[in-house]
Parts: structure tokens; C-alpha cells; sequence
């Protein structure tokens, strides 16, 4: 990997270490973290690159900075697979808390003056996810046609036509939000990430990395993290949940219009989706045996699960002020 290093960013490598999926190398005492770009375009880069150059003008603390090839792209191949090079500081205490410092991280998003389009997200969750329901009922239909190979086939194939109603209650729960309700400011765009509870800097084992950013509504990282909270610790997130939207809502007051998103986002089955995906592109059968594992618990959590979402509005603390609208068929709260 040094060797790759020098022949595509003109950088000798001093030192050289693992970090999760992300290997740090060291150059004139700088700190570079190598990390995986797949389906990442060169325009969608440069627009992440801008949006870091922006929030380090606004003083936001360790954040990281994208570095051009010696042949003026952002993404390079290694071993067949895109990578690009950060310059990452080296990681700081968080001295706001999770809720507060995402609220000023959106709220810059939202001021900022740049045009942001390849990694424009809001809007267009109900084709995103349209298309993702799609391509997966023609995959669930050609395999009820053939027939399940596998124990994970069979989990699939009787599983599926569920969770195709839970996501296509999602978009339907967006598209009456967008007829019912006003934005409001708070509802502009702003720097979201794809998957926040994936990014290092919330617990403080990383800087804020520019591949992460898209540009959405804010309901994209509260629903994900209130998604993580569940995962993490049931029905008993309660209070965790709770805090967590105090927090963000001290700066940044949330409107019934990105409420009801936050809950369509729920809604949304996304680990079911990116559970299946996971597993039929996995080329190792270890990785085949952890997915098949997680869907089991998917599973076997589906419920509860339930029982969370007809509890949202007690759980987020919100049920006197903002009306959620029922999905029916949801256990009563």
C-alpha cells in the first residue's frame, strides 16, 4: 500500500496503521486515513470537499479534507476496488452533546450559498426507495419462480412480501406529509450523512470525514440515530431518545412537517433491505452466515418493533404537541 501511495498521490508513507476499514498513513507528521469510495462519483466529491471547506470556515472542529491524485481525481483504484485519501486530523473530545453539535452541523447546511446537486438526497426518498423495493421484488418473484436454495432463500422468500408493505407504507407516509404539511425552514436542505451512526466522529474514534456527506433533510440523521438507539437498546430507549431530541431541538426547533418524516424514515425497513443486499452480494461465506443471522433477529424483532413505532410519539416525547398520523394496522400504543 505504500507503494500505491507515492505512485498515485506523490506521498512518501512514514508510518502505516489499521483503524477499522480504514487504514491511517502518516506523511510529514500529517495524519491521512485511506478510505473506501464505492459508488461514489468524481462530482459527488467535489461537492463533499466543498461542503468540508465550508463548515471548517464556519469553525467546525475536526473535520477532514479530501486529497487530489497526482492526476487530478479523487478517487483512485487499489486492488480493483475505488479508494480515496483523507487528511484527517487526529480526533477530539466532543464537548457539546451528539444532539446539539448535529444541530449545528445542519443549521451551517442549510446557510450555505454553494449549489449542491450530486449530493442532493432531499425529495426523493420515494424514488430511492421505489427503486430499492423494485429491484428486490423482481429478485423476491424470480426466486419464488426457481425456488429457495438455502436456508436464507426460504427466510427470504417468506419474509419478503412483509416488509415490501412496511416499505411501501414509508412512501406513502411521505407522499401525504409533503400534500398535508408546510416547510418550514428547518425543512431546507441541509449536511446530513449517509448513515450517521457509521460515522467515527459521533463516538469520538475519528474526525468528520467528507465521504460521508450528502445533502438532505435533517430527518435523515435524527430517524438513523433514533434508528441505532432501538437497535442498541429496545424499548428501552426511551430516555435516550428523549435526550437526544431535547438536545437537537434547543437549537434547532423541529416542525410537524420534518416529525412526520423522521417517522416515515422508521418506517422505512431499512436493515431489512440492506441486510438482504448484504448478503447475496457477500463472497464470503462467513459474511453469509453473519447476515443470515442478523435477518433471523430481524425476524424475530419484527414485533417489538412494531410496538416502538406505535409508541414513537410517547417515546420522542412529543405525543401532546405533534400529531403523527396512525398506520392502522400498527399495535395499538
Amino acid at each position: 500500500m505504500e507503494k500505491w501511495v507515492y505512485e498515485q498521490y506523490g506521498m512518501r508513507v512514514e508510518r502505516l496503521e489499521r483503524r477499522g476499514t480504514h487504514t491511517a498513513v502518516w506523511h510529514k507528521q500529517e495524519r491521512f486515513l485511506i478510505v473506501p469510495a464505492d459508488g461514489r462519483s468524481e462530482a459527488e466529491m467535489e461537492e463533499r470537499q466543498q461542503m468540508s471547506r465550508y463548515l471548517r470556515t464556519k469553525g467546525v472542529g475536526s473535520v477532514g479534507e479530501l486529497v487530489k491524485t497526482t492526476s487530478g481525481t479523487y478517487i483512485a483504484t487499489w486492488n480493483g476496488k475505488p479508494m480515496a485519501l483523507v487528511r484527517a486530523p487526529l480526533p477530539t473530545a466532543r464537548f457539546r452533546s451528539l444532539g446539539r453539535e448535529l444541530a449545528v452541523i445542519h443549521e451551517y447546511g442549510r446557510s450555505c450559498p454553494l449549489p449542491i446537486t450530486a449530493c442532493r438526497r432531499i425529495g426523493q426518498w420515494r424514488e430511492l426507495w421505489a427503486k430499492r423495493i423494485d429491484q428486490m421484488e423482481a429478485f423476491w418473484a424470480n426466486m419464488l419462480a426457481t425456488g429457495p436454495a438455502s436456508p436464507f432463500d426460504r427466510l427470504f422468500i417468506e419474509s419478503f412480501p412483509y416488509y415490501l408493505g412496511l416499505a411501501e407504507n414509508a412512501i406513502q407516509y411521505v407522499a401525504d406529509t409533503e400534500l398535508d404539511e408546510e416547510p418550514l425552514r428547518i425543512d431546507y436542505a441541509a449536511f446530513c450523512h449517509e448513515r450517521l451512526p457509521q460515522a467515527g466522529w459521533v463516538e469520538g474514534a475519528e474526525a468528520k470525514l467528507p465521504i460521508d456527506w450528502v445533502y438532505d433533510h435533517c430527518a435523515r440523521d435524527l430517524a438513523e440515530w433514533v434508528r441505532h438507539l432501538y437497535q442498541q437498546r429496545g424499548l428501552g430507549c426511551q430516555r435516550a431518545v428523549r435526550q437526544f431530541f431535547q438536545d437537537y431541538g434547543h437549537l434547532s426547533p423541529l416542525s410537524p412537517f420534518a416529525w412526520r418524516l423522521i417517522y416515515a424514515r422508521l418506517l422505512f425497513p431499512l436493515p431489512y433491505f440492506e441486510c438482504v443486499e448484504s448478503y447475496y452480494t457477500a463472497v464470503d461465506r462467513n459474511e453469509q452466515v453473519r447476515y443470515e443471522g442478523e435477518l433471523h433477529r430481524l425476524l424475530d424483532g419484527s414485533h417489538e418493533y412494531e410496538r416502538f413505532l406505535a409508541s414513537f410519539a410517547e417515546i420522542a416525547g412529543i405525543s401532546e404537541r405533534v400529531r403523527l398520523p396512525v398506520i392502522e394496522w400498527l399495535p395499538s400504543a
